[in-house]
């Protein structure tokens, strides 16, 4: 992994100047930088050939021609392994936690996701159930969440298992980690939604799911999953509920403490019984 030090060395390699490592980043992170002519930017590295900067340019690139605010790549390439993206610095902070006019805002920003078409990493549905019913090497893994908590994976596995057969949206972008810490804005109003490295093609109702389940004002993941529900079945929303249970509570068990596995479970027990309703 892209630790401080190297960091440093890959921007001085690249020519830019590191300011701070940005909030909320897991794993490598990101870092703010100043290229030679004093432009911000963002830096993101990946020693471990986890990111496909590639892929995610060309996702981006599609947004922004429907007028998404998403960051430009300004460039990309290999330094000594370390593959690495410079963007564009966007404008706003991390939400934390979306406001009422925030909701419009980010439903409308989904909808442009619909109907892109690009090629993504896997058949959409076929690589939902799988993160239920074999686990993903570093998110989705099984063995934590089958120790500490059996019958929470087993209801989520029963849920993938209804699921095999469904049939939803395919071309529209994923950007699979849709929370809050990657949406941007300056008070009320959106500004930039950033982080696309895991963006993947399939069915964008996904992403509402994702933000409804770090909502934590009730009333507000409802819209969203109402939302949703225009989007796509109720079915796939389960499905879509239950990957991001295993997701975050397998991620607090592995790198969190108690109290965060508590609060992931109990999210993730109100969101699937809101997606139940």
């Amino acid at each position: 992994m892209l630790v401080p030090v190297e960091a440093e060395a890959l921007a001085e390699a690249i020519g830019v100047l590191v300011v701070c490592k940005l909030a909320h980043g897991e794993g490598a992170g990101a870092y703010e930088v100043r290229l030679a002519d004093g432009t911000p930017a963002v830096l993101k590295g990946d020693a471990d050939d986890a990111l496909d900067f590639g892929h995610s340019i060309r996702f981006t690139e599609a947004l922004r021609g429907r007028g998404y605010p998403v960051p430009a790549s300004l460039a990309s390439g290999e330094v000594d392994g370390t593959g690495y993206e410079l963007t564009q610095r966007m404008p706003g902070d991390p939400v934390e936690q979306i406001t009422e006019s925030h909701v419009p805002q980010l439903v409308a920003l989904v909808e442009k996701q619909r109907d892109v078409g690009l090629p993504g990493r896997a058949p959409w549905i076929a690589d939902m159930v799988a993160s239920l019913t074999d686990g993903f090497v570093g998110h989705c893994e099984l063995e934590c969440i089958r120790v500490h908590n059996p019958a929470l994976l087993d209801r989520l596995q029963e849920i993938a298992k209804r699921s095999r057969d469904l049939e939803v949206a395919s071309r529209d972008v994923v950007h699979y980690d849709f929370s809050p810490y990657n949406v941007l804005a300056e008070g009320d109003r959106i500004t930039g939604v950033v982080d696309w490295q895991g963006a993947t093609s399939g069915d964008a109702a996904f992403d509402l799911v994702t933000l409804a389940y770090y909502t934590y004002d009730f009333a507000l993941r409802d819209r969203l999953l109402d939302a949703a529900r225009t989007l796509t079945s109720p079915q796939a929303l389960r499905l879509y509920g239950a990957h991001m249970v295993l997701r975050q509570v397998d991620w607090s068990l592995r790198h969190q403490d108690d109290t965060a596995v508590w609060w992931s479970t109990g999210m993730g027990e109100a969101l699937l019984e809101a997606l139940t309703e």
